[in-house]
């Protein structure tokens, strides 16, 4: 039976799979955590508590039946917008000129 951790415990070793240089699946292979669950944590873990790199950045948790506000100032007359879907995958929005 796997041993249950808490989310102080996970960022734990998240942490320390970032400071070893080991992939996460040699990481995962010598801790003896399943690499699928170890990557559930992570991406959990960063939507909540974004990185000190990401300063100024506000991430947020929406679910599909949220709308998110946006104030008009932040977006000015000639507007470009990208939205990061994850996976590579990145929505660019400009107005014509």
């Amino acid at each position: 039976m796997s041993k249950r951790r808490n989310k102080a415990e996970w960022q734990r070793l998240i942490d320390e799979q970032a400071a070893s240089g080991l992939t996460q699946k040699a990481f995962c292979d010598r801790a003896g955590i399943a690499p699928a669950t170890f990557g559930y944590w992570k991406r959990k873990l960063k939507s909540v508590d974004p990185s000190p790199s990401d300063e100024g950045v506000t991430t947020q948790a929406v679910s599909l039946d949220d709308w998110i506000e946006l104030p008009t100032s932040a977006s000015p007359s000639g507007w470009h917008i990208e939205l990061d879907l994850g996976g590579g995958l990145c929505l660019r929005l400009r107005q014509g000129q």
